[in-house]
C-alpha cells in the first residue's frame, strides 16, 4: 500500500496524542450536574448525541484548533469532553480535519498498526475499536476499568470518540 507518508505522519500524530492522552482526558473533574436530557452535539462539522446524564467540562472543548505541524500537513481538532455526576463515566469526541487530505479507515488502520485493535461497525460506521488500560493515578481512569475508543474516518476526517464503557458507542454515534 502506499500512502502519503506526510498524511499517514500527522495522523500518526494525532492519534498518538490522543491514544496516549486518553486517560487524562478522562479526568474531567468539575462542579455541575449532568443533564437530564440526551443532547445532539456537533464537532468538527459532525454530530453525535451524548446520552442523558452527562455534563460538558469547557476544559476540553477545541473549535478548529490548528496545529502546529512540522510535517507540512495543517489539521485542526475539535473536541468536547462529557462526564457524569458520580465522575465513573466519561466521553471523549475528536474530530481532526486534515484539509486536502482525506483519511481512511485503510490509512487509519495502517496507522494503528499492531496495535491490540478490532474491526468494527457501529450505527454503519466502519472503524476500529481499542481498549486500553491505565495505571495513571493522577487519572479518574486509575481504577482497573479500561477506557474504550473507537477510531473511524467520516468525510475523510478522523473520528475519535472515547469512553469509559463500550455501550456508549451505540448512543453517541449517529447512524
Amino acid at each position: 500500500m502506499k500512502f502519503n507518508r506526510i498524511a499517514i505522519i500527522a495522523i500518526l500524530a494525532i492519534l498518538t496524542v490522543v491514544l496516549a492522552g486518553s486517560a487524562s482526558a478522562f479526568d474531567l473533574g468539575f462542579l455541575g450536574g449532568g443533564s437530564s436530557e440526551a443532547q445532539q452535539i456537533t464537532v468538527g462539522g459532525i454530530d453525535f448525541n451524548i446520552p442523558a446524564g452527562f455534563t460538558e467540562n469547557e476544559e476540553y472543548k477545541m473549535d478548529n484548533e490548528q496545529s502546529n505541524s512540522t510535517t507540512g500537513v495543517d489539521y485542526t481538532m475539535s473536541a468536547a469532553g462529557y462526564e457524569d455526576d458520580s465522575k465513573q463515566n466519561a466521553i471523549y469526541v475528536l474530530v481532526g480535519d486534515y484539509g486536502d487530505y482525506n483519511v481512511t479507515n485503510e490509512i487509519v488502520e495502517y496507522v494503528l498498526g499492531d496495535m491490540d485493535y478490532e474491526k468494527k461497525t457501529i450505527n454503519g460506521h466502519d472503524g476500529y475499536l481499542v481498549q486500553q488500560n491505565t495505571t495513571d493515578s493522577s487519572s479518574l481512569m486509575a481504577t482497573e476499568q479500561p477506557v474504550y475508543m473507537f477510531v473511524y474516518e467520516e468525510n475523510g476526517d478522523l473520528v475519535f470518540i472515547g469512553a469509559t464503557d463500550e455501550s456508549y458507542f451505540g448512543d453517541v454515534i449517529i447512524e
